[in-house]
């Protein structure tokens, strides 16, 4: 349904989750026929607050730190307090997210010991396909709301969310860049560009020492048609940083990113080169 599109891209907003949400979210409807477009991305992104950062938008927390706070269901607890998503739409389990969020929250009065026991099932180093299956447990839970892996609206790390759609002469018919991961120090960037037309040139060039501190890379023909297939870039962004370049340089293309990505990056600029848009066009 289209209340669950909403639900989905709610949630990947407010914890800052990758950019590729967009195209899989965007496809699915598409292929589903239901109304779902990059406007309602870009109406959520200005309402949705960012609850939740995870590397690589921060070092402090990673992905294990989130389900010892309580999971995608505490994110969505605190979503609902707001009213941000809708409760009533049933999951693949056959329960209402509502039912779903009073059965497994950790902050919840009914919480089975079950629940709160696999919440606090810890990394083992085990290969195996059932979770929570080792005898490995962090001693607490974190409930923390207000300086903890997840927050609650109060203590929000940003009003509007990790993910943010993006218009201009550049790119008229939108882009997208994942805030969670941008530095409060370069929200603003202003620079000359560095223009490549593939991925392969871009690294290039910023190994051998072409891209320095205040450019803007411009990596073009990445796109679905151009690429072709629009394949993840996850190098550029990680040579950028391996030269301590992370908080210095901003990199826009018309291709995709990796979930690893963060930085001044902004992607899927459309329309793309291949398909004469204007990012083509730019020079160094």
């Amino acid at each position: 349904t289209r209340a669950a599109f909403l639900n989905a891209m709610t949630l990947d907003i407010a914890m800052g989750g990758s950019t590729n949400t967009v195209l899989h979210l965007l496809a699915v409807a598409q292929e589903a026929g239901v109304d779902f477009t990059m406007d309602d991305i870009d109406r959520l992104s200005r309402k949705t607050p960012c609850l939740c950062k995870v590397a690589p938008n921060t070092q402090k927390y990673h992905i294990q730190d989130v389900h010892c706070a309580g999971g995608i269901i505490a994110i969505m607890n605190e979503l609902a307090k707001c009213n941000l998503v809708d409760t009533s739409i049933l999951r693949v389990d056959g329960i209402t997210l509502s039912e779903a969020i009073e059965k497994y929250s950790i902050t919840g009065s009914n919480t089975s010991w079950e629940v709160l026991k696999r919440y606090k099932s810890a990394p083992a180093g085990i290969f195996n396909l059932e979770l929570g299956s080792q005898e490995v447990y962090y001693k607490d839970l974190d409930t923390d709301r207000s300086k903890g892996c997840i927050r609650d609206l109060e203590h929000a790390y940003s009003k509007d969310g990790g993910l943010a759609v993006l218009k201009g002469n550049i790119a008229q018919d939108g882009c997208v860049v994942k805030t969670a991961g941008v530095d409060e120090s370069i929200l603003t960037f202003t620079g000359p560009a560095k223009v490549f037309d593939s991925q392969e040139a871009a690294c290039t060039g910023i190994l051998n020492g072409k891209v320095v501190s205040g450019d803007v890379v411009v990596i073009t023909h990445e796109g679905p048609k151009g690429g072709p297939g629009m394949q993840e870039m996850l190098y550029p962004t990680s040579y950028i940083k391996s030269r301590r370049l992370g908080k210095e340089c901003a990199l826009i293309t018309d291709g995709r990113f990796s979930g690893g990505t963060s930085g001044l990056s902004i992607g899927h600029i459309s329309p793309e080169a291949a398909a004469g848009g204007n990012i083509g066009k730019l020079q160094d």
